[in-house]
């Protein structure tokens, strides 16, 4: 009975009444629940329950439990989601508080993956640095540090200073529940500094309790004094009674250290005091022991005594309160899991009830209408059979109909398809021999072109050039020894024109149809010219020949040569060149034909093509060809052409002029 009595006194309010502000809030939260529901509504009640919850929270901590879970309920039902993530990150709070770490971790759990779904990043920042704390208050350092590390990464992205403190707070103590106090301090020390640069109050006040900490750890009984002094005074600036008891633990801890008992006992006392304020059993729990080893100390047994007593019966009670929670916890399953499979059950009852009544009057209804149809069916049978009578002897009529149409259908189908069979015949054989006289028309332009090219040649060979060697003899008749320096300047330069002129018209006659084309074909002719160029002009020409072993036909060769002879004409004429490489590949599609210069290339008249190119172009057509030009990075112009011989018989390969 008496340690019953003093149970009840610990979780007992000290004196500490609602404030007018909590009362006034809770009226006006009566006075919503009676409103009806709505959007608007649903969030004044949330922000109502906040107030309330937050404003409970140091004063009865069981109070601020109860709105919070109010708060959750709320949320759910009124599909606030992301007050929902606040909620369930309060209750992790208040469970942190209580000491219950597996209930903290079961909530921000519930808290990360909806911030993620939501993308709060803070929030999502706050829940590990929250599960963080938890892991570290159960002695499970790796897996606090990486979610102290996740956290970090979320605000190095989405910054927050106060989530940041909460944070490197977290890593001083997963230092110190190491061992590791000299990394401890420096991780304090820089959320110290950044507080006070923030002006963040809580977490300055936090910073200087935890570096007096460390020095203590670190064997120091000067130096943490004055930092718990410093943060003690911060604390109660703030009304922060959870910080405040927590120092004054420590600051009986440096009496305690320094053998100073009665100083160790007044700040055990106070922080009693303070947590059996806030209720908070666990560190009334640590200030019992603490008192118990304190007055072993100074030899009052008896004292020592009733502290350990009340030790040991509030760490039962913590236990036993825990393991009831639980319990409660899977009872509360259950008897759901019990419940909804009840209601399931007689939703299953209900569900059969009714579909057998249904069923009773499908059959009733189905009788009667079955007797109903039953009488119009034999009134309606004899009425049919009569009419049916009738059209049978129509469709017999129109079955003789359909056989006659059917024969006469069948005989016109056999004569159609005979006259489709000639006329398609006829169609083939029309376009064998428009294939044929095509062929004979492209034949006969080809020949015609040739001996016109032959006379065409044979006429500057014997007249014109005649013509030019008679001009030519006249002109040496002239002494220049009697003529002036101008007049044999003059005569000089009529000389060499008419020595050009002879050559040019010689040339000219040569190429339009050369001699060895049609009897040596096309490489020995190439290779003649080429050994001519090589002779008569500063540019050295190269010629590559592959696959070319066999005569191509008469028409390929001689516009092959023509298209080749071109390209040579422009790139003497045009690219300013010291090299031309001349190739011919012989290729299963066809010939590749390629006529590369290290000339100044066409620069901007790229896209323009003269008359020769056109003519070319032209040529090309008529064989299926393609032309490309190329220009190299460096210098000079590079013309590949690519003639599909297969194609030829079908495209076309005369000679244009």
């Amino acid at each position: 009975m008496k340690k019953l009595l003093l149970f009840l006194c610990l979780l007992a309010q000290a004196g500490v009444a609602q404030t007018p502000r909590l009362d006034s809030l809770k009226q006006v939260l009566a006075r919503l629940q009676k409103l009806p529901g709505g959007y608007t509504n649903d969030t004044i009640t949330y922000n109502t329950l906040k107030a309330i919850m937050t404003g409970y929270v140091d004063v009865d901590i069981d109070s601020s439990f109860q709105y919070n879970t109010r708060m959750i309920r709320l949320c759910q039902k009124a599909n606030l989601q992301k007050e929902l993530i606040y909620a369930y990150q309060y209750a992790g709070y208040i469970y942190q508080l209580r000491g219950d770490y597996d209930q903290t971790i079961r909530f921000h759990y519930k808290a990360l993956p909806l911030a993620e779904k939501l993308k709060q990043h803070t929030r999502m920042a706050r829940s590990l640095g929250a599960l963080a704390h938890a892991y570290m208050s159960l002695e499970q350092y790796e897996k606090a540090i990486k979610l102290c590390r996740q956290g970090l990464n979320v605000l190095r992205q989405h910054p927050d200073t106060t989530i940041q403190l909460s944070i490197l707070n977290t890593f001083g103590a997963i230092y110190r529940g190491q061992g590791r106090f000299a990394e401890a301090l420096k991780a304090n020390q820089t959320m110290y500094e950044l507080a006070h640069k923030k002006h963040i109050r809580w977490f300055e006040a936090q910073g200087l309790h935890t570096i007096g900490w460390d020095y203590m750890e670190l064997g120091d009984t000067i130096k943490p004094l004055g930092y718990f002094t410093k943060a003690l005074v911060l604390a109660r600036e703030m009304g922060s009674a959870d910080l405040e008891k927590s120092i004054l633990i420590h600051i009986g801890d440096v009496f305690a250290s320094q053998k100073r008992w009665t100083r160790a006992l007044t700040y055990y006392n106070m922080a009693k005091q303070t947590a059996i304020r806030l209720k908070n059993s666990s560190i009334v729990a640590e200030a019992n022991e603490k008192l118990y080893n304190t007055f072993k100390q100074m030899h009052e047994p008896v004292k020592a005594l009733k502290a350990y007593e009340e030790f040991v019966f509030l760490k039962d009670s913590l236990a036993k309160e825990t393991n009831e929670q639980r319990i409660e916890t899977l009872q509360a399953l259950y008897e759901n899991e019990q419940k909804k499979n009840l209601l399931q059950k007689q939703a299953a009852q209900q569900k059969l009830q009714k579909l057998q009544m249904d069923q009773y009057a499908q059959i009733q209804n189905g009788l009667f209408l079955g007797i109903v149809a039953i009488l119009l069916g034999a009134m309606l049978l004899f009425r049919n059979n009569r009419q049916l009578q009738a059209k049978n002897q129509k469709i017999d009529q129109q079955r003789t109909l359909l056989e006659t149409a059917r024969e006469q259908l069948a005989d016109i189908n056999k004569t159609l398809e005979i006259r489709v069979a000639e006329r398609t015949e006829e169609l083939l054989s029309a376009n064998h021999e428009l294939v044929r006289k095509n062929e004979e028309i492209k034949s006969a332009l080809f020949k015609g072109q040739t001996i016109e090219r032959k006379r065409v040649a044979l006429e500057l060979h014997d007249n014109l050039s005649s013509l030019l060697s008679a001009v030519n003899m006249s002109i040496q008749a002239i002494n220049p020894q009697n003529l002036s320096n101008a007049e044999q300047s003059v005569y000089r330069n009529v000389k060499q024109l008419i020595q050009n002129a002879y050559s040019e018209v010689r040339n000219i006659s040569h190429n339009i149809l050369p001699a060895g084309l049609e009897h040596e074909g096309l490489v020995a002719t190439l290779t003649t010219l080429v050994g001519q160029l090589n002779q008569n002009s500063p540019l050295q020409f190269s010629l590559l020949i592959n696959g070319l072993t066999a005569r191509l036909p008469v028409e390929i060769e001689f516009n092959v040569y023509s298209i080749v002879f071109e390209l040579i004409n422009n790139a003497i004429r045009h690219a300013n060149a010291t090299q031309v490489i001349i190739s011919l590949i012989r290729t299963d599609q066809g010939i590749d034909i390629s006529v590369a210069d290290d000339g100044i290339g066409m620069g901007q008249f790229s896209t323009k093509r003269g008359v020769g190119l056109q003519n070319i172009q032209t040529r090309l057509d008529s064989l299926g060809g393609t032309f490309d030009t190329e220009l190299p990075v460096e210098k000079g112009t590079c013309i590949c052409i690519k003639i599909p011989i297969e194609m030829v018989s079908f495209n076309g390969n005369a000679a244009l002029g």
